[in-house]
């Protein structure tokens, strides 16, 4: 048989049905056991009571961010105190990158979600010899119907926004979270990881540092968590926050079972939140004409934060989200200022001559 009558062949065969690997229901690559605990009736929200909800689990990737400096800086007032607990999600907090896949569930349950796909390059982190991704096991009520949980992001960030890290649409989900395996470093956290190649013991991304390194492959991992404080005393060592070793477990996916307990939603929302930059940076907005950005918000005067460049004149104004917001965010006014850079040498516009009659903030002086 000649090589292109052998070919042909193959590729007439691969239309029968009958192929073995071709027919019958794929093979998930893994599977997650997990069970959901606890008492839903006292946490939902009102209005929702009477609602049959709908739960479900959702594999979460994580995403790598940064939060920005007046997030993490320490505050230069009471107010912006206040509007730090206001605005700004936990700077060691999980973040949303992708959601994986789901299943439904039912409180005291077990039940198993399975994975038909590797993580995407975009949530893996490191190069092609060392790279991981970590996902974190959400609890919801799919109060659409949809089936999957609709990531969301801060809906505030001047008059127009920027558009979703993925290009999809803008989603305002009606969906509830009630629990996550994973929601912050600074609690104890049971995620999913995923490695290739090597391990960069000194990566910053969701790190464990005094855990054992992940296996390659699939698996599960416990830490205990550690404090801002902890965090910011080793970033000036040039160091990672040390867990103790002793809240540290690595398992195999055929080993355990995730459970994950339910709890406030207000205590949990941020875990299906996207982050506005993953980088930390901040978007400047032109004041608009009155006052009403201030109306039922969080907001402060402060200085724009210099991370060791030369410093910015004058006082920009900062406001939180709202509690009627479904994610927390900031958004930044500047009299004169670039949208990337308040102390750029050409601003995109200057209101410092004839501010808003409401703006409430010191004015940059004239050079």
């Amino acid at each position: 048989m000649s090589r292109q009558l052998a070919m042909l062949t193959l590729l007439l065969a691969g239309c029968s049905d009958h192929l073995v690997g071709l027919s019958g229901a794929p093979t998930p690559l893994a599977r997650i056991q997990v069970q959901v605990e606890g008492d839903l009736a006292p946490l939902r929200p009102p209005g929702t009571e009477n609602e049959t909800p709908q739960l479900r689990v959702a594999l979460v990737w994580g995403a790598q961010w940064l939060n920005e400096p007046f997030c993490f800086l320490p505050p230069e007032s009471s107010e912006a105190d206040l509007l730090i607990q206001a605005g700004c999600r936990d700077s060691l907090g999980f973040a949303p990158a992708r959601v994986a896949a789901n299943v439904a569930v039912e409180v005291g349950v077990p039940a198993t979600l399975d994975l038909f796909d590797l993580p995407a390059a975009d949530v893996m982190v490191g190069d092609v010899t060392a790279r991981i991704a970590y996902g974190s096991l959400i609890v919801y009520d799919d109060r659409d119907g949809s089936g999957t949980l609709e990531l969301r992001r801060p809906s505030r960030d001047g008059p127009e926004g920027p558009p979703p890290p993925d290009g999809g649409p803008v989603v305002d989900s009606k969906d509830i979270v009630y629990g996550a395996s994973f929601v912050s470093m600074a609690l104890p956290d049971r995620r999913l990881a995923f490695r290739e190649g090597g391990f960069l013991t000194a990566a910053a991304f969701y790190p464990r540092a005094g855990c054992e390194p992940p296996p390659p492959g699939f698996s599960l991992l416990s830490a205990g968590g550690f404090s801002l404080d902890e965090a910011r005393a080793a970033a000036i060592l040039g160091r990672l926050p040390e867990e103790d070793p002793a809240t540290c477990a690595t398992s195999t996916l055929d080993q355990a079972v995730v459970t994950i307990a339910l709890t406030r939603p207000a205590d949990v929302r941020e875990v299906a939140c996207r982050v506005r930059r993953t980088d930390g940076s901040v978007r400047y907005n032109e004041p608009p004409g009155d006052a009403s950005v201030l109306t039922g918000r969080t907001w402060a005067c402060v200085g724009f934060p210099t991370l060791g460049s030369d410093p910015v004149p004058g006082q920009q104004l900062v406001i939180a989200a709202g509690a009627d917001e479904s994610c927390m965010g900031l958004t930044h006014y500047a009299l004169k200022s670039c949208e990337e850079d308040p102390g750029c040498a050409t601003p995109q516009w200057d209101r410092t001559a004839s501010p808003p009659d409401w703006w409430p903030c010191q004015v940059q002086p004239a050079p």
